[in-house]
């Protein structure tokens, strides 16, 4: 019988009354530790509507969330009031066997002193695209520096990609690495509930930023219906949505552009099962969530070559094609339309994904790694 250690989970990211949608892969792999442990997530983060810290509890079986909000002052002030806010409710816990930070900066210096004042080991897993050489993010001097010093002192450094793992050390932020990626909730995201369509749907769902390339979809997109090829695209998510319906209110493609808001988990399952392919047509990635979801929904993927995408990619499940390259996306898109690619069983795709990124699967990644430091 496993032992059921105490984990205290610090995010940098998390979902919250500021953002429901940031960090929602923390939130995941915290549900799926919490399969093994006692996990106890604690978030603290500023907000402009407030005149006084506030606090509220969620707890669900062996997982406890704890949301901290204290009002927006100037940046200084608040990463030392955050930094005090964190310090004050882990104190009013017993001892925490370890803590698992994620996304090493601003959160991973609560653990470093945590370490070093109370001895308390702690372990990262790392979300960031800002360490990748393709993404425009610069990390200031004293940034990295502090970054190298909470990964120095970590005892694992536990990144959601390979890619992801090497662009860190290429940086100089190096520790002993493991990659565990992203997890599913198998009892939303299955292949189960498919809907066949008359019409074939392209879907794209992201937060809709310049790293997603979602111009280069619509050039592509609108080329094919000129070319006279039947078919919808439904683009979407937790981004600016205004620049689309611009688009849409002048382009002649309009009426088999379909657009939508921000979607629940339980949503975006609902829409995955009604399309016939996800393109994912980004400039630099991890290892996104959405590729393993639309696995796990057995829907096929078109997918740049970037980040750790290509890691879990079997033959079958899709298509690999250049980043930027919008002659590839458009041949692919192409030749599923004139039904000249075929790709392996929804069943199949289903199942893979079920093998390797289950809440269980996950967990038991994480209790390995724990085991290992706590020995």
């Amino acid at each position: 019988m496993k032992t059921k250690r105490n984990i205290l989970f610090l995010a940098s990211w998390f979902p919250s009354k500021k953002s429901f949608f940031d960090g929602d892969f923390v939130e995941r792999h915290a549900k799926a530790v919490a399969l093994i442990h006692h996990v106890t997530v604690i978030y603290v983060v500023s907000l402009n509507e407030i005149s006084e810290v506030k606090k509220e509890e969620e707890q669900i079986d062996n997982l406890k969330i704890v949301r901290i909000y204290f009002p927006s002052k100037s940046k200084i002030q608040n990463q030392w009031t955050k930094f005090k806010l964190y310090i004050k409710e882990i104190n009013s816990y017993p001892r925490f066997d370890l803590i698992h930070v994620n996304v090493i900066y601003p959160v991973g210096l609560v653990a470093l002193y945590l370490k070093l004042t109370k001895k308390i080991p702690y372990v990262i897993t790392e979300h960031w695209t800002g360490f990748l050489p393709q993404d425009p993010a610069h990390i200031p001097f004293v940034k990295l520096f502090l970054m190298k010093k909470i990964v120095a002192n970590s005892s694992f450094l536990l990144p959601v990609s390979d890619n992801l793992g090497k662009a860190m050390s290429n940086l100089g932020l190096k520790q002993q690495t493991k990659t565990i990626r992203n997890v599913i909730d198998f009892e939303i995201f299955n292949s189960t509930n498919h809907i066949k369509n008359e019409i074939p749907k392209f879907l794209h769902i992201s937060n809709l930023t310049f790293q997603k390339n979602c111009d280069g979809i619509l050039k592509v997109t609108e080329r094919l219906w000129k070319d006279n090829y039947v078919f919808e695209l439904h683009i979407g998510g937790n981004g600016d949505l205004e620049p689309f319906y611009r688009y849409k209110n002048t382009s002649d493609f309009a009426d088999k552009l379909v657009l939508f808001g921000a979607l629940s988990q339980q949503e975006v399952a609902v829409i995955m099962n009604e399309a016939n392919v996800f393109i994912l047509f980004s400039r630099f990635e991890n290892q996104p969530c959405v590729q393993i979801e639309s696995f796990a929904c057995g829907l096929p993927v078109i997918a740049t070559d970037v980040g750790g995408i290509s890691e879990v990619f079997p033959t079958g499940f899709g298509q690999i094609i250049p980043s930027e390259n919008e002659e590839e996306l458009y041949q692919s898109l192409k030749n599923i339309l004139e039904n000249k690619t075929h790709f392996k069983s929804k069943k199949e795709i289903h199942l893979f994904a079920k093998e390797n990124f289950s809440m269980q699967k996950i967990a038991n990644d994480f209790d390995e790694i724990y085991n290992k430091v706590l020995k």
